[in-house]
């Protein structure tokens, strides 16, 4: 049985944050844009979550909120630029997602050292524990809604043909750059919505050296291990959540150290990516065919 406080206080904020992070990752990928550079997003979505918890005050009163909302904002702004360079231009997804991961570590540092010098502690703009169910609720309503958008709704069509062919979906008529914004907005929202749960429900502290912890690209395993399917990212999602938080509990209980404890979600991570691999479960929840391909707007399709 897990004790009420470990589920409400680490678990729960955990998962919270891996599926608001993973979900915003797959609705973006479904365009047919690789996205590498979901570590650095998430590590300065973090920075500017404490940063706009003391900016936005006068604005909106409660502060988890008003560093929620600047996460958001910086994360869209950064997928906007990922979405139109990576549209317009035929160059490597690659190149440019790694490019803009490093660009966004600087990014969070600025945004979040002067502000976790100045303040110390982020206890006191955090969300509390009563908002952690709150959070949850909507969580999984924003989960349940993206699904019902992307497989019944015609943007989510077009989404989805975007990503398996932009050129066919083109011919058909299909504004490839405009629905490729949209992904970006939608997706860059809920990840940086996420990183900002990670400092502020989670965490509750910051520190630059956080960017070497790497669970930006653990979102990223969860979202692929998951087929980037919303419901599909629950289960999942709730394993990574519940092995990253209970770390320290791991390494008490098996009495291992603490460094050890730590790889076991990545460990997880690697282990179920390898069973959607070479199982059924990568036909059923294939990636878009045009998933990091160059987009050559003149080009023909074959």
């Amino acid at each position: 049985m897990i004790p009420v406080d470990l589920l409400i206080d680490k678990i729960l904020p955990a998962f919270i944050t891996f599926y608001l992070v993973s979900l915003g990752h797959s609705i973006f990928e479904k365009s047919g844009i690789l996205n590498l550079a979901i570590d650095g997003i998430f590590f300065a979505a973090t920075g500017a979550a404490i940063l706009g918890a003391y900016l936005l005050l006068p604005i909106i009163p409660y502060p988890p909120i008003a560093g929620s909302v600047l996460a958001v904002l910086v994360s869209i702004l950064l997928g906007l630029f990922m979405s139109t360079v990576l549209t317009f231009l035929p160059i490597s997804h690659g190149a440019v997602g790694l490019s803009l991961q490093f660009f966004s570590y600087g990014v969070g540092i600025i945004l979040g050292y002067s502000v976790r010098m100045r303040y110390g502690t982020v206890y006191q703009i955090a969300y509390t524990r009563e908002d952690v169910l709150e959070l949850l609720v909507i969580s999984i309503v924003i989960g349940l809604t993206l699904h019902v958008l992307i497989e019944k709704t015609k943007l989510g069509v077009a989404i989805r043909a975007v990503g398996e062919n932009p050129h066919s979906a083109s011919a058909l008529g299909v504004k490839v750059m405009h629905i490729r914004i949209i992904a970006a907005i939608i997706g860059f929202a809920l990840m940086g919505l996420g990183a900002s749960l990670f400092i502020l429900s989670w965490q509750r502290t910051w520190d630059f050296r956080q960017y070497s912890q790497g669970y930006g690209w653990l979102a990223f395993a969860t979202a692929l291990a998951a087929g980037r399917h919303p419901i599909m990212l629950i289960p999942v999602s709730l394993l990574f959540g519940g092995l990253a938080s209970t770390q320290t509990d791991i390494s008490a209980s098996l009495k291992v150290p603490t460094d050890v404890a730590k790889l076991i979600p990545f460990l997880a991570a690697l282990i179920l990516m390898l069973v959607y691999s070479s199982t059924g479960l990568r036909k059923i929840f294939a990636s878009p065919s045009s998933l990091g391909k160059p987009y050559y707007k003149e080009e023909k399709s074959i």
